[in-house]
């Protein structure tokens, strides 16, 4: 598994040693995690694994077959190796089951019949290359007596390491579509201030802070996360949100160092987006159809920066964000905080075209200022740089997996990268001395 055991040996019992420094297992144990999770699922008390979980959870069992059948190593057989490991592999299998499944017993038979069935065996013959997983492996779980036709959606976690600020941090990125939910319902659940009753699995807290906005327009915010059982971060972010168009809604983020001394210092870096864009055919932001587009750049204090990937994953901060996102906007909160929370009379929204006064209609466009142009100039001048240029690793990454990588494409993506280092200085200073439309933080993009 590349960058796992040659790279990265001991990410594992790392995570192991800083969250539960009382019971370290420094090795992976197959049966102990599938009893594990058998035995939660089975637990009527306990609740179901999350959509999130459940990805995870199928890709292990599937690279795990697929590792036993191509290498000679101590993996158990996942088929016939013992009835208590046989009964565990069947109860973690009933955890894909849907959130719909009447009992724990039937969706236990189900698990059965697929694994009698020859599903293992079939995801191992195909189980070939990562891009297999969403191509193959997810839809033989679908149609698998496991799953009876119904999707798996939620995005596996998807990440890279950077160095940001001297710092090695993590990036996670997420793209996913709904043909349900519209861009306005987003909106109307996506401030940061809402977050903890969007997602009270990772988010613990949003607290107000002063002044609340920064003179640049930017917003603060305390966010409290759980990452691992009682295990939390306590970081301040500043945040801007603003409609680059009215079929496209933004909201970056980034660590408040301002305030810094709020948090609990763990977090060093802490940046990204939420990027809505409407996909209906009428480009109506009322109607359903949206792409969601997230990226999460983190650095956590205290362990290495692969060790982190895999964290932050666990933790939920990319396979949930489906789940975060589109289920809170589904069954908003009672009373969320609108997307421009929170404003300060007399100082103008950066959200929203400036309105002319009403008894004298003015023909003259308001020039846009330096606090409200050059920060949200600088975030898409930066995004759009880095997120094509993190695109292009994961094609160069997803060829060197498939055994098909040449050394054309290895100089064309040097070329790439060398290109838009030289480019970059000049895509900010055009970003941030173009005049902005009205009502339009960041000028042209």
């Amino acid at each position: 598994m590349p960058g796992l055991s040659a790279a990265n040996p001991d990410w594992y019992g790392e995570l192991e040693r800083k969250y539960f420094p009382a019971d370290v297992r420094t090795e992976p144990n197959l049966d102990r995690a599938l009893t594990g999770i058998a035995t939660w699922d089975a637990d009527e008390n306990t609740g179901r694994l999350t959509p999130a979980q459940k990805a995870r959870l199928w890709y292990g069992i599937s690279a795990a077959e697929r590792l036993r059948a191509v290498a000679s190593n101590s993996l158990p057989a996942l088929d016939n190796s013992g009835a208590d490991f046989g009964e565990a592999l069947v109860g973690s299998l009933a955890a894909l089951a849907p959130y719909e499944s009447p009992s724990a017993g039937d969706r236990q038979g189900n698990a059965r019949a697929a694994r009698d069935d020859g599903l293992l065996q079939d995801v191992a013959s195909a189980f070939v290359r990562a891009s297999d997983f969403d191509r193959v492996v997810r839809p033989a779980a679908v149609a698998s007596p496991i799953r009876g036709g119904e999707k798996m959606t939620a995005p596996l976690c998807q990440t890279a390491v950077v160095t940001v600020d001297g710092y090695q941090s993590v990036i996670v990125d997420t793209k996913f579509n709904s043909a349900d939910i519209s861009l306005n319902q987003l909106k109307a659940i996506v401030n940061p201030f809402n977050w903890d009753e969007d997602y009270s699995k990772l988010f613990v807290d949003m607290q107000e802070q002063t002044p609340g906005i920064l003179p640049d327009n930017w917003r603060q915010v305390l966010e409290t996360v759980r990452l691992i059982g009682d295990t939390t971060l306590r970081t301040p972010l500043k945040f801007f949100p603003y409609m680059a168009s009215p079929t496209e809604l933004e909201m970056n983020y980034d660590l408040d160092m301002s305030n810094f001394e709020a948090g609990d210092r763990q977090v060093r870096v802490d940046r990204g987006f939420i990027n809505v864009t409407v996909t209906n055919p009428a480009k109506n932001p009322s109607q359903g159809g949206v792409r969601v587009v997230t990226r999460k750049v983190v650095h956590i204090e205290g362990i290495s920066a692969f060790a982190q990937a895999r964290l932050v994953c666990i933790g939920g901060y990319g396979t949930a964000s489906a789940d975060f996102l589109l289920g809170s906007a589904a069954n908003p909160p009672a009373t969320p905080a609108e997307f421009d929370y929170p404003t300060k009379t007399g100082q103008p929204d950066p959200t929203e075209k400036p309105a002319a006064p009403a008894e004298e209609p003015s023909t003259v466009v308001p020039r846009a200022t330096a606090t409200t142009h050059f920060v949200p100039a600088a975030v898409d001048a930066w995004t759009e740089c880095a997120q094509d240029l993190t695109n292009g690793y994961f094609d160069v990454a997803q060829k060197w997996l498939s055994g098909s990588l040449t050394l054309n494409d290895v100089a064309d993506y040097t070329a790439r990268v060398s290109g838009e280092l030289v480019s970059s200085p000049w895509k900010y200073l055009q970003a941030m001395t173009t005049p902005r439309s009205p009502g339009r933080p960041g000028g042209a993009r």
